[in-house]
């Protein structure tokens, strides 16, 4: 098994770097994966929909004025990092471990579908 698998990476290798190239495998350095870095940064707030306007409200309270209403059970991710939480009945939701600056954020419910693109910049503890 351990000698198929060594011809395979040869040949492999083998044909990446041509004919004319030189391969140096040391099978005696292992291979370190690093997990991915924890962050420090944090973001959370208030979504809110207007059914009319199509239009997403991120607040840092509740916002209860006009048409919009609490986007309850949305899906909320970090664009590019894998992270998603779910907003509460008043469209709360809380973000940890996130890089600190400009994030995007992708929204997605069954009244709106999915939507990015809303920036802002995460906090600190």
């Amino acid at each position: 098994m351990r000698k198929g698998l060594l011809v395979a990476v040869l040949l492999a290798a083998a044909l990446l770097a041509g004919c004319d190239g030189r391969l140096l495998l040391r099978m005696d350095i292992p291979i370190v994966i690093d997990p991915a870095p924890r962050y420090q940064g944090e973001t959370w707030g208030y979504l809110s929909y207007d059914p009319y306007t199509e239009h997403i409200r991120l607040d840092s309270k509740p916002h209860r004025g006009g048409r919009y209403r609490p986007l309850t059970n949305a899906s909320v991710s970090v664009v590019g990092m894998g992270i998603t939480v779910r907003t509460d009945k008043d469209g709360y939701f809380y973000i940890y471990g996130v890089p600190y600056g400009r994030l995007e954020l992708k929204v997605q419910h069954s009244w709106i579908g999915p939507r990015s693109g809303v920036y802002f910049t995460t906090q600190g503890r």
